[in-house]
């Protein structure tokens, strides 16, 4: 089977239409301002215990998926206009990103904000506030996260803000996981970071999908790298879904190598010209 388009299919992936989602996101539109489009008729479903992967270039409304999902997009003056989000059979409208929480879902924003002036302990520490826990369990959790991250182990007491970018995204998840979600949001976890920190996180980012049960919902430009750790993926571009399939039909895909992996049957290409750039891909 080869990936579907958006205009061979619904937005919501067939193939994964009989898993039981943890997360069902239809045909949703994000107005910023209350003038600019962002995402029109989004619709994907994450199922649990997945690795769901948002791909496409910088701009295409990953990020604003991302926090459409976690119910930050009031704090940034937007709004889901139409459609709907569900969150373990429960519609998110109307809640607060601190009742995500509570339900099960945590969102690591891009760029990793750690709290610079805490140790790296301290930014772990963080997020178990959300959980009514003794400080026994806390160490407990902290040492579950070292186990995970042993670099961080070795760098507990060091400031956050003089750790190293990778560290700090490793910080960043790993604050995250002291909140016991059920679901995680990645934001451009790669971003930044030489290949070989970026193969060492989404090798523990699989680890704690396959070992802990957590489903992931990833925003990546990383193509690459993305569908090397996803079991399916969905391309954005200018707001919209535009094709969607396993991790290995994306990977296979004629389209995708050459538009976003940079290699076609006549080798790696480089696409300056944006209207052939355009004119030449088959789903648009």
């Amino acid at each position: 089977m080869s990936p579907t388009t958006a205009l061979e299919t619904s937005s919501v992936a067939k193939p994964l239409a009989s898993a039981t989602p943890i997360l069902s996101v239809k045909n949703i539109e994000v107005i910023y301002d209350h003038v600019i489009l962002v995402l029109r008729g989004v619709s994907f479903v994450v199922p649990q215990g997945k690795i769901v992967a948002l791909l496409g270039a910088n701009g295409a409304g990953k990020s604003t998926t991302l926090k459409s999902v976690s119910t930050l997009l009031a704090s940034e003056r937007g709004e889901v206009t139409k459609g709907s989000i569900e969150f373990r059979g429960k519609r998110t409208e109307g809640l607060a990103p601190g009742e995500m929480v509570d339900m099960g879902m945590v969102q690591v924003m891009e760029g990793r904000h750690c709290f610079g002036h805490l140790s790296v302990e301290d930014n772990l520490i963080t997020g178990a506030y959300a959980r009514p826990i003794k400080h026994a369990q806390v160490r407990q959790e902290l040492e579950r996260i070292y186990d995970y991250f042993p670099r961080l182990k070795t760098r507990r007491t060091s400031l956050a803000g003089y750790t190293s970018g990778g560290e700090q995204q490793m910080v960043a998840i790993g604050r995250a996981m002291m909140a016991k979600p059920s679901m995680l949001l990645l934001d451009e976890p790669s971003m930044g970071l030489a290949p070989q920190i970026v193969a060492e996180i989404f090798e523990i980012v699989r680890e704690l999908n396959q070992k802990e049960g957590v489903s992931i919902l990833l925003a990546e430009q990383n193509t690459n790298v993305a569908l090397k750790y996803a079991d399916y993926g969905y391309i954005l571009e200018s707001g919209r879904v535009m094709m969607d399939g396993t991790a290995k039909e994306l990977a296979e895909n004629a389209d995708v190598k050459e538009f976003y992996l940079g290699v076609s049957n006549e080798g790696r290409k480089s696409f300056r010209g944006m209207k052939s750039y355009r004119r030449r891909k088959r789903w648009l």
